[in-house]
């Protein structure tokens, strides 16, 4: 049997451990991501009392450095938890393509979806200019519906 003195010194050790393993993780510098045409891109997904799946797409890139800007959407759904499965939103490899040829982009992509779950949108952005090669992003969001 443990005595409670051995119990107090079993807790304040595992509280310092805790601390010093939460400090550490707070501490970490993490490097910023820099693209040669983009300033910043996104994707936020919500779904409605309906089913509705709203996908939200929005990049800025550089005025006159960006040249164009093309969104790749495909939907997924988790299955028996670990899996995920593309969803058929009936476009050609059911992923969605848009693009523009302006430096800012913001669009939204709606489907139906057809059964509760867990589902993830995933945005591929190919973002081009003068500001160097290709940027590839690839963002991704996941709702419950």
């Amino acid at each position: 049997m443990i005595s409670m003195k051995k119990k107090g010194v079993y807790l304040i050790l595992l509280l310092c451990t805790v601390l010093v393993t939460v400090g550490v993780y707070y501490r970490t510098a993490k490097a910023a991501i820099t693209y040669n045409n983009t300033a910043e891109a996104d994707i936020i997904c919500s779904v409605n009392a309906n089913g509705k799946l709203r996908t939200n797409l929005s990049l800025n890139g550089y005025k006159n450095i960006t040249t164009q800007i093309q969104a790749d959407v495909y939907i997924e759904k988790r299955v028996l938890g670990i899996f995920w499965k593309r969803v058929n939103i009936s476009y050609p490899n059911n992923v969605w393509h848009d693009s523009t040829t302006s430096y800012h982009y913001a669009n939204y992509f709606d489907i139906q979806l057809a059964s509760t779950g867990t589902y993830r949108a995933t945005v591929t952005y190919t973002v081009s200019g003068t500001g160097g090669s290709d940027d590839i992003i690839t963002l991704t969001d996941t709702v419950t519906y």
